[in-house]
């Protein structure tokens, strides 16, 4: 997930990335942070195929906690675009409630864990394309592809409500992996971009 907040012409800020328009510009350590902690929470599920329902549930409430944290600081910390802050923000919370649900044992059945899960990824989703519709050039086709396979994956386990738990396993696992190291890769490949502009 990434924040935008410079215009054309404006001095970048240590630790931003710069996009190449000149119209947005990313936190690098935020984009690569949220990216890390997704990716290393889909390892440590797939790393672990047996665990109960009790344990999954553990997992994706530290994940959502820890990564709503990071878009609701990223919000505060945005200086201009008030909807974009309100958007990122709003995301945020939203993962931090779902996280401490699950931290309270709220999600005791399957069913209910695998749409805690995919409303997350829905509403990150959601969050990256609206943001990515605000840049311009590769920053914006970075970001909206990054939404278009969060939407993908919280559809997938939104209309598939008989999953089994290995079946929500995997899917959780797959689906953290792939898209925490698409924002790793989008917020290294966004700070190369910022450094050849330099």
């Amino acid at each position: 997930m990434a924040t935008f907040s410079a215009r054309h012409g404006d001095a970048p800020r240590r630790g931003v990335v710069q996009g190449s328009s000149g119209v947005a510009a990313v936190p690098f350590w935020q984009t690569l942070a949220v990216g890390v902690v997704t990716a290393l929470f889909g390892i440590v599920v797939l790393a672990w195929p047996g665990e109960t329902l009790r344990v999954l549930g553990a997992l994706v409430g530290l994940w959502l906690v820890v990564a709503g944290v990071m878009r609701v600081a990223a919000a505060l910390a945005e200086q201009q675009g008030m909807g974009r802050r309100l958007l990122i923000g709003v995301v945020g919370a939203a993962m931090v409630v779902g996280g401490v649900a699950c931290l309270r044992n709220v999600a005791t059945g399957v069913m209910v864990l695998a749409f805690i899960v995919g409303l997350a990824w829905l509403l990150t989703g959601i969050s990256e394309i609206g943001v990515g519709l605000m840049a311009h050039g590769r920053l914006r086709t970075w970001l909206v592809t990054v939404g278009v396979v969060s939407l993908v994956a919280g559809l997938v386990f939104v209309l598939w409500p008989g999953a089994s738990l290995t079946a929500i396993v995997l899917l959780t696992g797959v689906s953290a992996l792939v898209i925490g190291c698409v924002e790793v890769a989008f917020a290294f490949i966004m700070r190369r971009d910022a450094a050849a502009l330099a």
